[in-house]
């Protein structure tokens, strides 16, 4: 095996909700240069979320140019490739491998109507074990079949189904192929028997969804291919630059916080939020997803929470009711503002539900709520208000794991919400736990770089290479009187949804949603 001091250099790319990100590492963990490029979601109907790909591939072009030119090493020396994207972000592609219509963004919730469905025809089969609480409108079935259903013609032209990750590197490689950690995670894919759900699928009238499956799957660190070199003019790379595979953002992340064995928690923050680790020991429970086989780590089952919409209901905030404020410095002077008022927020309760719950209900029709609002109300406590019900979210998946006979003691988080101290002391008030953050927030990036110097034989596995790469440098600490002061919202806020379902059910069973 290679020593990590004579290791090249790895390029990582992380496809998330808002942008696309791109960053330089040496077999250490060093981040040696670093470049982001945004684009555009569309939200053309309530519960709708959708992304142009040919947005994508530019902004892919331009950030990896950028990071390169900002790198302290020559071009030459960036021997493979590593990436993540979202995951349940959907493509379909006809026969010539073009998409056929936007991405369904996995935000998207537009399959809340055939996401019961599924549930009810196929209760029975092995495959909903890992959400036994109801099948997520998110998932590829759900938007598969709602395709299938309102849009005929373009579902019988689509000749593949692919994710976000799986159409970057086809992009790269020209090989079409799909990544094990999405499908296992959210196409009822399991390794251990090699096979797709094809009886579910027939049970909905999608007889012909497994010829429009790619047939490979790989494995997360398995190289997939070189790059073809129409590309590797295009990025200023050798042709020989080989391309790992990665997997779902949040799940790769977590060998980015050094998560790589059963007993370690992480938080992965950004425009939704994803609380997952590891057991030994497969389990279902009905307020979790999972426990899914190899999804990351050979040998071990993920067991994942997750909140649809964090980040994004901050983002929406701000665009929508912070508009006066200076684009780059809206989030520090918000943050501000809410550091100034204490626990509670004043008395207002949010509801984070903005694009439904993931778990722990399995509830694609929930939606978001704010109340307690008086003529006193501030803008810094609506923005408190929507942090703290983020951070409630999170102690309900928490809740869920203890109930498993799985409690968590320390949390290793990253993501943009780990830029805000203000908002890591509220997590840590809220859940009660110690947090501890990741030196590079972009834990995705970090974590393609285990994969990749993994994949290379740089390191024996994927453990030895996150424990010597992943470094923190905060740590917050629950304060007790806090705590205390925060259960009584927090029962308040379960409370809110138990009392609202009803009415959010109707409401969008009106719009048809």
């Amino acid at each position: 095996m290679q020593s990590p001091s004579s290791a090249p250099y790895v390029l990582c790319l992380d496809g998330g909700t808002e942008s696309i990100r791109a960053g330089i590492f040496d077999s250490t963990g060093n981040l040696l240069s670093v470049s982001t490029c945004p684009y555009a979601t569309r939200y053309p109907k309530p519960g709708w979320a959708e992304q142009d790909p040919v947005e994508w591939r530019a902004a892919l072009l331009q950030v990896v140019k950028e990071c390169l030119a900002k790198a302290p090493v020559p071009a030459a020396g960036i021997r493979g490739i590593c990436l993540d994207a979202t995951t349940c972000t959907l493509l379909a592609l006809g026969a010539d491998r073009q998409p056929l219509l936007p991405a369904f963004l996995w935000m998207d919730v537009r399959a809340a109507g055939q996401a019961e469905r599924i549930f009810a025809t196929a209760q029975a089969e092995a495959c909903l074990a890992y959400s036994p609480a109801g099948c997520n409108a998110e998932w590829m079935l759900c938007k598969a079949l709602w395709l299938a259903e309102n849009e005929p013609e373009l579902y019988a032209r689509t000749a593949y189904f692919v994710e976000y990750t799986d159409w970057l590197v086809y992009q790269l490689t020209g090989r079409l192929a799909l990544n094990l950690n999405t499908v296992t995670q959210r196409w009822y894919y399991n390794r251990r028997d090699w096979q797709f759900p094809t009886g579910l699928y027939n049970q909905l009238g999608l007889l012909d969804l497994i010829s429009k499956i790619p047939p490979e799957v790989i494995p997360a660190g398995q190289p997939v291919g070189t790059l073809l070199p129409e590309v590797a003019r295009e990025l200023g790379l050798s042709e020989t630059t080989v391309v790992y595979q990665g997997g779902g953002d949040a799940f790769i992340g977590l060998l980015g916080l050094n998560v790589t064995r059963p007993g370690k928690i992480g938080l992965i923050t950004g425009s939704s939020n994803v609380l997952a680790g590891f057991t030994g020991e497969e389990f279902h429970q009905s307020s979790l997803y999972g426990a899914f086989p190899d999804a990351v780590v050979p040998g071990l089952f993920l067991v994942e929470g997750g909140q649809s919409a964090t980040g994004a209901n901050l983002a929406w905030f701000i665009r929508t009711f912070a508009r006066d404020l200076p684009e780059r410095k809206a989030y520090q002077i918000l943050d501000q503002e809410a550091a100034c008022i204490p626990p509670g927020a004043g008395g207002l309760l949010a509801l984070d539900y903005f694009q439904g719950n993931r778990t722990p209900y399995t509830d694609s029709k929930a939606r978001g709520a704010l109340w307690g609002l008086s003529l006193s109300s501030s803008r810094g406590q609506v923005f408190r208000a929507l942090m703290e019900s983020i951070a409630f979210g999170s102690r309900l998946i928490l809740e869920a794991l203890a109930e498993n006979g799985s409690p968590v003691d320390q949390i290793y988080a990253c993501g943009g919400a780990t830029r805000s101290d203000v908002f890591m002391q509220i997590y840590a008030d809220v859940c009660g736990i110690p947090i501890s953050v990741v030196k590079i927030a972009d834990a995705s990036l970090v974590g393609d770089a285990v994969l990749a110097f993994t994949g290379m034989g740089l390191y024996p596995d994927l453990a030895c290479a996150a424990e010597a790469m992943v470094k923190f440098d905060r740590h917050f600490l629950p304060n007790p009187q806090v705590c205390q002061e925060y259960q009584f919202y927090f029962e308040l806020y379960k409370d809110t949804y138990h009392q609202l379902k009803g009415l959010m059910h109707r409401l969008s069973d009106h719009l048809g949603n």
